[in-house]
């Protein structure tokens, strides 16, 4: 074994620590191919993330945080993944919630959102805003949560749904 190898090993070791850490911290990954947020095919979180709090049936997230940095601009959006909950900023100041298991097949972790539709990518079914459909398969609007603001958190009463 030469010294280049144990270089490339360091590398790759360092790199795969980095992941890791930002893995378990549950914060998104972007790679360098993506040309921005809004065509991201994910924005995903866990409920674990800084700057998320789930007590019971209710999630709180401070919007200084890193994730709720990440709703703070309009179009923005999250799919916190534990949770089977969306996020989304509708127009720079309201946010809105809705269950991620789709209504056509209950596929829960497979989203995108791109031109200001939700798709689950399990089918194709697309949601507004709103969370209604807009394309099926799906016939049946996502059911959508109660967010209240105070300041700096929003705060998402959720159900089953």
């Amino acid at each position: 074994m030469d010294d280049r190898d144990g270089v490339k090993r360091k590398t790759f070791l360092r790199q795969a620590g980095s992941v890791a850490f930002f893995t378990a911290l549950g914060l998104p990954f972007y790679s360098c191919g993506s040309t921005s947020a809004d065509d991201s095919s994910e924005q995903t979180v866990n409920s674990s993330a800084v700057g998320i709090t789930v007590d019971g049936n209710r999630i709180t997230i401070d919007l200084n945080s890193i994730t709720g940095q990440l709703l703070s601009e309009e179009s923005d959006w999250l799919l916190i993944r534990d949770k089977r909950t969306l996020v989304v900023n509708v127009d720079g100041s309201l946010i809105r919630s809705f269950t991620s298991r789709c209504t056509h097949a209950n596929c829960s972790v497979n989203w995108r959102f791109l031109n200001r539709q939700f798709e689950c990518t399990c089918h194709g079914s697309r949601f507004d805003t709103a969370g209604a459909v807009t394309r099926g398969p799906a016939t049946r609007d996502l059911p959508e949560f109660t967010v209240s603001r105070e300041d700096d958190r929003i705060t998402i009463e959720t159900r089953n749904a």
